[in-house]
């Protein structure tokens, strides 16, 4: 089975977007008298950095190993002054969880004698390269580019393999599928997509009458707010002007083709059959002095007889996946409550969820 690291615990796993709204002032009662001279708070002493935010059994998370995860986020989201303190109870809260978890993953795993090999490097290397693509990133740059420093970075891959190693043996390699339920759900879908092929024949039978009553003179504003699909069809089919790189591709090739006026032929899109009026077009102008080039328009109306496109059949192996990965959802979090429940934890924030 191919599997999803379905906890994420480096550093990136603490992030989120500080959201949180700007606090307003408490109100002041307007008494109309001079203002008092108002006491300025003295600095709060500053945190014990040995405090133990959380423990696990005999393992502690002090105040400034969670400090140094919390600067590392906050400088890499470069949150706005005015969202620091929202965003630093935020982090804390997160940086104390992922202790939590990471510490009852790899106690666990310690238990079970659970080891990283070179060949689980190696497989864990390549699918970071290949995770690393989309950035114009090597695994290599993203260990010396870490936040929290390069060593940091290597010791979190290797507790990653561990962690997935430990899932893996204990939930994941215990999934069993029925093989008549994988049959059945591909049956049905290729009996699903039976009954759509046949509405795709009546639809296509449906836009065909529609274009012989516009060729018998029928109104197309009418004709549109009576059987359009689309949204638009309530105001005739009106699309109103648009460049091309707004609509799909067939949709967008025959309007700018059409001549101005006319109902052009039927068109097929992967949201149905359309029949397309246009009626006004821009030509498209060069820049000249303080003007801007402008791009061709066309301003056009249609209609939309909405086909329902049939789903690919998936293989066994590609349902027996996601049968999979829908199991695990349900199975891990019960083997992470069996550890929590086995476990001593402690932790300064009351209201934390793990």
């Amino acid at each position: 089975m191919k599997c999803v690291r379905l906890f994420s615990l480096t550093l990136a796993s603490t992030l989120v977007v500080a959201t949180g709204c700007k606090k307003e002032p408490e109100a002041v009662e307007a008494t109309g008298s001079p203002a008092e001279p108002v006491a300025v708070e003295t600095a709060a002493a500053p945190a014990d950095p040995n405090e133990v935010i959380a423990s696990v059994n005999d393992k502690k998370y002090l105040r400034k190993d969670m400090d140094k995860m919390v600067n590392a986020l906050l400088k890499m989201q470069n949150v706005p002054a005015d969202q620091i303190e929202q965003a630093k109870e935020i982090f804390e809260q997160r940086a104390a969880q992922n202790f939590i978890m990471k510490t009852l993953l790899l106690d666990e795993a310690k238990k079970q004698s659970i080891t990283a090999t070179d060949e689980d490097r190696k497989t864990q290397l390549s699918k970071m390269e290949e995770a690393l693509k989309p950035r114009n990133k090597t695994p290599e740059q993203y260990f010396k580019e870490f936040p929290l420093g390069e060593e940091v970075a290597r010791a979190e891959f290797e507790e990653g393999i561990l962690i997935e190693k430990l899932i893996q043996k204990n939930v994941l390699d215990g999934i069993k599928i029925d093989d008549e339920a994988v049959k059945k759900t591909i049956d049905e879908i290729v009996e699903k997509n039976k009954g759509l092929d046949a509405d795709k024949v009546a639809k296509k039978a449906k836009i065909e009458s529609i274009k012989k009553q516009l060729e018998g003179g029928a109104d197309f504003a009418e004709l549109a707010k009576a059987n359009s699909d689309c949204p638009s069809g309530q105001k005739g089919g009106d699309l109103g002007e648009f460049t091309r790189g707004r609509m799909v591709k067939s949709f967008e090739d025959a309007a700018f083709a059409q001549e101005v006026g006319k109902v052009g032929d039927i068109v097929e899109s992967q949201f149905g059959y359309h029949l397309i009026k246009v009626t006004a077009k821009t030509p498209a102008t060069a820049a000249k002095d303080d003007t801007p080039a402008s791009p061709e328009t066309v301003t056009a109306s249609h209609i939309l007889v909405k086909v329902d496109q049939p789903q690919q059949v998936p293989t066994a192996e590609q349902v027996t996946e996601q049968f999979k990965q829908d199991k695990a959802r349900e199975m891990v979090p019960k083997y992470l409550e069996g550890l929590k429940a086995a476990a001593k934890i402690e932790t300064i924030f009351k209201d934390l969820q793990f």
